[in-house]
C-alpha cells in the first residue's frame, strides 16, 4: 500500500538553524514518534527503534536512516528510510525544504511517501493513512518544539 503527505511546518528558528538541525541525525532522530532505541552510525545515518501501532497491529520497527543533501539544492533534505518488524515492510522517502519567512524564520516544506507492506498494509486504507499522516505530522511537531528550546538556540 502507497500513502503520500505532504505538510509545511513554520519553525522559530533562522533557516540555517533549522537545516543544520533536520541535517543532523543526534538532533533529528530523538524527534521520531514513540522512538524506543536510536543508534547513530555516522553523519548522515542512524538506525531506530520505533512503537508501531495500527488498529490490532503493534510492535517495534527497526528502520535504518539515511540523511542527504545536494549541493546544488543547499536548502534542501531528503530522508530514505527501510524498516520492518512484526512481518510487515516500510519504505519511506521524504523530502525537506527549508524555506525562509519574511520575519527571519523558517518554514520546513515536506513531502513523504511510503510503501507498507505485510499485516499493516492488510489493514488498510483511511486508518492506515490517518495513523501514517499523524506519525509523521507528530514528528514535525517535535522538530518545531526542539527547535524552539533554549538548548536549540545555544547549540546552533
Amino acid at each position: 500500500m502507497k500513502i503520500e503527505m505532504k505538510g509545511v511546518e513554520r519553525v522559530s528558528a533562522t533557516p540555517e538553524q533549522a537545516l543544520r538541525f533536520v541535517s543532523d541525525p543526534n538532533r533529528v532522530g530523538p524527534c521520531m514518534p514513540d522512538l524506543q532505541s536510536l543508534q547513530i552510525a555516522d553523519a548522515h545515518h542512524f538506525v531506530a527503534v520505533v512503537r508501531v501501532g495500527v488498529g490490532p497491529v503493534r510492535g517495534n520497527f527497526k528502520m535504518d536512516v539515511q540523511l542527504a543533501s545536494d549541493p546544488a539544492r543547499p536548502s534542501e533534505l531528503d530522508l530514505t528510510a527501510k524498516g520492518s518488524g512484526m512481518g510487515n515492510g516500510m519504505n519511506l522517502r521524504s523530502h525537506v525544504r527549508v524555506v525562509p519567512v519574511s520575519d527571519g524564520s523558517a518554514e520546513l516544506h515536506w513531502t513523504a511517501e511510503a510503501a507498507v507492506s505485510g499485516p499493516l498494509a492488510s489493514i488498510g486504507g483511511r486508518l492506515l493513512q490517518d495513523q501514517a499522516r499523524k506519525t509523521t505530522e507528530s514528528m514535525f511537531a517535535a522538530i518545531r518544539e526542539a527547535l524552539q528550546s533554549p538548548q536549540a538556540s545555544t547549540a546552533s
